[in-house]
């Protein structure tokens, strides 16, 4: 099965992003339909979606917290599988950027 890993420093606690990974609304907003499977607060959240599964790490480092998001995709026709892998990854970097981006706003 082919791996997808992304991974991101970012300067939250985990607790913070936690709050977010375990929000269902934003989850399918990044993810699709997904099923938690196992969660290990607020450190690991595993995952099990139609065609692939995957873990999302949080790990304290320095002034913030390390987001390591992986997935393991199902065996598909080649065609799919590189569409699904693109859409994944694309689903990983806006997951990343959202967990990023400051949680204050201007007036």
């Amino acid at each position: 099965m082919p791996t997808i890993e992304l991974e991101r420093s970012l300067v939250k606690l985990a607790p913070e992003l936690w709050d977010d990974l375990t929000s269902e609304t934003r989850r399918i907003g990044w993810l699709g339909e997904v099923r938690v499977s196992a969660a290990c607060p607020p450190y690991r959240l595993e995952w099990e979606a139609r065609g692939a599964s995957g873990v999302i790490e949080l790990e304290s480092a320095g002034w913030g917290t390390r987001v390591r998001v992986q997935a393991d995709m199902d065996r598909l026709p080649a065609w799919e599988r590189l569409q699904a892998r693109y859409a994944l990854e694309r689903s990983f970097r806006e997951l990343l950027d959202h967990l990023g981006s400051s949680s204050l706003k201007r007036s």
